[in-house]
């Protein structure tokens, strides 16, 4: 789609409501009591795009139900929205080319029946035309903090670093979005002379592999709420690049201290294009963009000096 025919889009959504807004007003005269929303794209547009889009449909429809249906990994990250209730479609993948008709169709009975049914959520065309999109977050639930204790060495005295070194969807875009494995373990290398540190790796994917001594591997060894309670309730710090496990920590709406450093080829991409900030009070953010828009080009040097502010006695709140 060219910028131009974007910018004409733009205009006509402007004066004429897009078609979500549109939606939602139908919605309300047809007095809909449930909008039910088909989601199998990424996880890091659920708190950017999707729960701006849940909000704006209880302000239209007051007392909407809010319902997803979707794959099964994503059955957690919409515990931390306004969903009342998640349709688990079985074996759905990210990637398919399912419609919301022939996903809907592997349940036992189809949600979208007698609901407002949004079927291909478009959150950056339709956010765009919003006057005062409400600020993306993802609520947390303390008790959730309890999942965290397995995954704790309570007699591990080193403050604990989160990493997560791959988005696992390099495959969906046209540029690179991985930070390289021998940057990060030149990182940890790099890090070891100067800090008694354990870095601890998050994500489902096992790839690339990154034994080193400073570092444990818990990928694909917790489920999405468990990571995000282990980040909480025992990390330092974050380091990620643009990606799901990112957005999540970033929007997460719980008070803690934590820097996030995020890892950028393209800023003009996720929370740096949406200029959002963080609901949590104390979150220090430190986005670094590779030269040339390559994150590649970001040297591990760079990364340890902002964890050295993190790793500092009061931390970069200080």
């Amino acid at each position: 789609m060219s910028a131009l025919t974007r910018r004409l889009r733009a205009i006509g959504d402007r004066l004429a409501g897009d078609p979500y807004e549109r939606a939602l007003a139908r919605g309300a005269r047809e007095r809909r009591d449930r909008v039910v929303f088909f989601w199998n794209r990424g996880l890091g547009d659920i708190a950017l795009g999707l729960t701006p889009m849940f909000a704006r449909a209880g302000e239209r429809i007051p007392g909407v139900s809010i319902e997803v249906v979707t794959r099964a990994d994503l059955e957690e990250p919409f515990r931390l929205t306004d969903a009342r209730t998640v349709h688990v479609v079985p074996g759905l993948a990210r990637g398919d080319r399912t419609s919301a008709v022939e996903a809907c169709a592997r349940l036992p009975a189809d949600p979208r029946a007698g609901a407002l049914a949004i079927d291909a959520p478009d959150a950056t065309r339709w956010l765009a035309s919003a006057r005062r999109p409400s600020p993306p977050r993802l609520r947390w639930n303390p008790a959730y903090d309890a999942l965290s204790d397995p995954l704790v060495d309570a007699g591990d005295p080193r403050p604990w670093i989160a990493v997560h070194a791959s988005t696992e969807t390099a495959r969906h875009y046209d540029y690179v979005k991985d930070w390289p494995a021998d940057a990060w373990l030149a990182l940890f290398r790099e890090t070891a002379r100067r800090h008694d540190v354990r870095f601890v790796l998050l994500g489902q994917g096992r790839d690339p592999p990154l034994a080193a001594p400073n570092v444990i591997d818990l990928r694909g060894r917790t489920g999405f709420l468990a990571m995000l309670a282990l980040v909480r309730k025992r990390c330092a710090a974050l380091v990620a690049p643009d990606g799901g496990v990112l957005n999540a920590v970033y929007f997460l709406d719980a008070a803690f201290p934590i820097t996030v450093v995020s890892l950028w080829s393209d800023p003009r991409q996720g929370l740096l294009k949406a200029r959002a900030r963080s609901p949590n009070p104390g979150l220090v953010h430190v986005p670094l963009v590779g030269e040339r828009d390559d994150v590649r080009r970001i040297a591990p040097g760079d990364v340890l000096a902002a964890l050295d502010i993190a790793l500092a006695p009061g931390g970069a709140r200080e």
